[in-house]
């Protein structure tokens, strides 16, 4: 045991035996002691002027390189690509967008927007770094009005704008990112002209000349500080000190392409402004304070809450990449000196500034910063923390965003994988995948959900409903024009009031009528009986591989013709393939304008699927185990649906002979893979989402 670890636990056994004496509402505050070791963990200079980031984890824990970068990668897999109810935080949404999202409160901000940035671009993830910025450039950035030039701070995972006001630790972090973007991509046109944008903002930042006439600046032009939120009236009139990130100023001082002289200025306002806020024997920062440095007057925020986790970390950075003074040694040392005096693995989230906890859980968010303030602690003091952070799960559940994009972070900067990009710098030649381009089709989900359907008769749909006790996104039956098998229909639409409905349409014997205009009566009966259920139908008309390409065509057109003449809203068409035989598919095409969806069989999947991409259409997928183990069949089914997503957007499940779900094993597996939110199953909201308007 060190010298300061028997001096800690002697002064831990003390304040034990005093507070037996003392008041219970007066907490217990280690002294910060200098220790002996090295008051640095790297070169004396700083990172922006060596290139040199210190790795706490191979440096302090003697982690090897690949356990550390296999870290890294698993908790950006979790966050990013996990399980969609309980791990990831990342969604996207068609071919080019995303967004982080919220879990507990089911909304999408500009502080997780910017933090997914800045995760991406420090992992050199390009595309979803493009993603998450068009998302933002397209629902968040405010083209008018009152903050115009600014980012809705706050919005609903489809884009609508919760609150129009921006707060300004958005802007900063966006800011930042982009520069980092044209320092390690290069910029490209139009919003990925990152070095562009990141400048653009900056001059709303100072500048009303194009500002909306709520906005005010984002720093506070007197005393230098960045405000809390860039409106007019009270909001501007405060901070919040973990907005404060005076290495990120730094940067701009040097790259903007205006100002200069006012972001250097901010950062020695901003390097001044921080030990005023601080308490002086905890370390503790509040959530927001006055510019003068006085605590915010009010209970909740005037102590040390979420925000103020980030203000250790910050410290740390600013350290690390700039090295500015000693004092940022001291403050880590002081604030983690505090967190262990409260017990490694007790110590809470929230406190009074003088250190009275003021709530019983914890925060793996807290955990994070903590270990990112050891950057700039003495080994000693700071190595606890370090492998805490090490050693911590990555949040899952409700409130995995926070603390699982401050984990996601503090991994990163810990490890020194947290690196200044030099806008300008770009290696030359870098070749980026270009985005696929989006696919849409009527009541088609977006890309990263498929809709899920159980066909292809009233028995196998409910035996289906028997075995998962779940309803399907759709139920698949088969009729013709003489309407048989409506009773089927009519019986499973009052039972499955909730799932979209896919009807076949037996077309032999009758094509050459349908095509000649003679079964228009037959047609519009159909019509009026698929109206009546007043969801998405999905119309698939079969045809027999005997019949000529041109009597099909025909046939189609004509049932696309009524469709359009009775003007019903709530059929799709899906041109099926007949088998794997028809080539070449172009003569059986009716063409892009009369097809919403391409409908193909398992087997035949290979030349549909390319198809699909040439036009531009989503695919229906039929399929049937035929017996098949779940290793066997289903998981490469499953997968092959995943991985080609970009058009398969609809399976229908023939749950019927062989193919019925009866083995427990295999039902168990199911539910557990289509309870993910990729599928769609029956439910309230499932016609919304298709884009289906009663």
């Amino acid at each position: 045991m060190s010298t300061l670890q028997r001096f800690l636990a002697t002064l831990l056994l003390l304040s034990f035996l005093l507070s037996a004496c003392g008041s219970p509402s007066t907490p217990i505050v280690a002294t910060v002691t200098q220790t002996d070791s090295p008051p640095t963990p790297f070169p004396v200079k700083s990172a922006f002027e060596t290139g040199l980031y210190p790795n706490l984890f191979k440096d302090y824990l003697g982690k090897s390189d690949e356990e550390i970068q296999a870290k890294i990668d698993s908790a950006f897999n979790q966050l990013f690509y996990g399980d969609d109810s309980t791990e990831r935080v990342y969604y996207p949404v068609g071919s080019d967008m995303a967004y982080i999202s919220d879990i507990a409160n089911a909304d999408v901000r500009s502080e997780g927007m910017s933090y997914g940035m800045m995760i991406a671009v420090q992992l050199n993830k390009k595309e979803e770094f493009d993603r998450l910025w068009k998302w933002t450039k397209t629902y968040m950035y405010q083209t008018d009005g009152g903050y115009k030039g600014y980012f809705a701070w706050h919005c609903k995972t489809d884009g609508t704008q919760l609150a129009a006001n921006p707060a300004a630790d958005g802007e900063v972090w966006f800011i930042t990112a982009l520069f980092f973007a044209d320092g390690r991509w290069g910029s490209g046109e139009g919003i990925y002209n990152y070095r562009a944008e990141a400048n653009s903002v900056l001059h709303t930042a100072l500048h009303d000349d194009e500002r909306g006439d709520l906005a005010t600046d984002l720093f506070d032009p007197e005393t230098k500080q960045v405000v809390f939120v860039p409106q007019i009236g009270n909001n501007s009139s405060f901070t919040d000190p973990s907005y404060h990130l005076p290495h990120y100023y730094q940067l701009w001082s040097l790259w903007a392409d205006k100002d200069n002289q006012f972001w250097a200025d901010a950062v020695t306002a901003s390097r001044d402004y921080l030990p005023k806020s601080i308490h002086p024997q905890t370390g503790l920062a509040p959530n927001y304070s006055y510019f003068d440095g006085k605590p915010y007057n009010d209970e909740y925020n005037g102590n040390f809450r979420y925000d103020a986790f980030r203000v250790g970390a910050n410290v740390g950075m600013d350290y690390v990449w700039f090295a500015p003074s000693d004092w940022h040694r001291e403050q880590s040392n002081r604030l983690l000196s505090f967190f262990a005096s409260q017990g490694m693995d007790d110590y809470k989230a929230e406190y009074t500034l003088d250190g009275k906890p003021e709530v019983g859980h914890r925060s793996t968010g807290l955990m994070a910063t903590n270990a990112v303030a050891a950057l700039a602690a003495d080994r000693e003091i700071g190595e606890p923390f370090v492998q805490a952070l090490w050693d911590a799960s990555v949040p899952t559940g409700q409130y995995r965003y926070y603390d699982g994009l401050l984990m996601m972070l503090g991994l990163l900067q810990v490890s020194g994988n947290f690196r200044i990009y030099e806008p300008g710098t770009a290696p030359a030649g870098q070749v980026f995948p270009t985005p696929k381009p989006e696919i849409y089709g009527k009541f088609a989900p977006l890309s990263g959900n498929a809709l899920l359907l159980v066909g292809q008769d009233a028995k196998s749909a409910d035996a289906y409903f028997d075995a998962t006790v779940t309803a399907p996104g759709g139920i698949a039956v088969n009729t013709d024009l003489q309407l048989n098998g409506i009773d089927d229909l009519n019986y499973l639409a009052g039972k499955y009031p909730k799932s979209t409905l896919s009807v076949g349409v037996n077309l032999k014997d009758v094509i050459a009528d349908v095509a000649a205009g003679n079964a228009d009566a037959q047609i519009d009966a159909l019509l009026d009986a698929l109206t009546v259920y007043n969801r998405p139908v999905f119309l698939r008309l079969e045809f027999d591989a005997k019949d000529t390409p041109d009597v099909y065509v025909s046939a189609w057109k004509k049932f696309h013709e009524q469709i359009q003449t009775m003007g019903n809203t709530n059929v799709a068409l899906v041109w099926q393939l007949a088998s794997c035989g028809e080539s070449p598919l172009v003569d059986w095409y009716p063409g892009d304008e009369f097809v919403d969806w391409i409908g193909t069989s398992y087997a035949c999947v290979d030349a549909a699927i390319q198809f699909a991409r040439e036009h531009y259409k989503p695919v229906m997928l039929e399929a049937a185990s035929q017996g098949g183990d779940w290793d066997a069949w289903f998981a490469p089914f499953f997968k092959f649906v995943a991985d080609n997503n970009d058009v398969v957007r609809a399976v229908m499940y023939i749950n019927a002979g062989e193919s019925q779900l009866s083995n427990d094993d295999i039902i168990k597996s199911w539910k557990a893979e289509t309870k993910q939110s990729f599928w769609l199953r029956g439910g309230p909201e499932l016609f919304s989402d298709l884009g289906f308007v009663k």
